[in-house]
């Protein structure tokens, strides 16, 4: 499984998660014809992988010229909402933000508000040294068990559902979920994920 596939899974399992009803799951612009000629999706949410990130954008200006558009952002931050801003897209936000802000986020730009969070230097530089710690622990030793949960986190999959796929408590994958993010240097999810992609723990 590679980057964009993770940020696609992961955005839909949050959005599962809360009123929001998903339309279609787009890999790319050819999907477009699978989506129905009278829909008009209120937002339409974009990986920062889409390419060409001009073409996507300006096709889904054409196709939903009522829908707000929203990049989620999985690696530079501030580069990507400078690019955001200069598309004219209506928001851009960080996967590294928690599940509950980036739904208001996205709540914020459905109501009409433009969203482009900043990072402040503190951020960055805790994001620097969060990034230190992680690249010291790249041999991080794995149990299988939280091999296993990581996986599926990589999938998408909310902690009650990798429950019931491995046949444990939620607490348990809670308490694996936690060694994790102490062995591996990171500090949620998300960044757990991204951790084993970039090092061949689970693909």
């Amino acid at each position: 499984m590679h980057g964009r596939k993770f940020v696609s899974l992961y955005i839909a399992s949050i959005l599962k998660e809360s009123d929001f009803r998903i339309l279609a799951n787009l890999s790319g612009l050819d999907d477009l014809k699978n989506i129905p000629p009278d829909a008009n999706p209120a937002l339409c949410i974009i990986g920062s992988g889409a390419a060409p990130l001009s073409e996507v954008c300006a096709t889904l200006r054409t196709q939903f010229p009522a829908s707000h558009l929203v990049l989620i952002d999985a690696e530079g931050f501030e580069e990507t909402r400078s690019l955001a801003k200069s598309l004219g897209l209506d928001g851009c936000l960080s996967l590294d933000l928690a599940p509950q802000l980036l739904l208001a986020g996205l709540r914020l730009v459905i109501a009409g508000t433009q969203c482009f969070p900043k990072t402040d230097k503190a951020t960055r530089r805790n994001g620097a040294l969060r990034g230190a710690r992680a690249s010291e622990r790249q041999n991080a030793t794995l149990t299988p068990r939280e091999k296993a949960v990581l996986s599926l986190i990589g999938e998408g999959m909310a902690n009650k559902v990798i429950a019931r796929e491995l046949s444990i408590s939620e607490s348990t994958v809670k308490a694996h979920l936690n060694a994790v993010l102490r062995k591996t240097g990171t500090t949620n999810r998300t960044q757990a994920a991204r951790w084993a992609f970039e090092n061949s723990v689970i693909v």
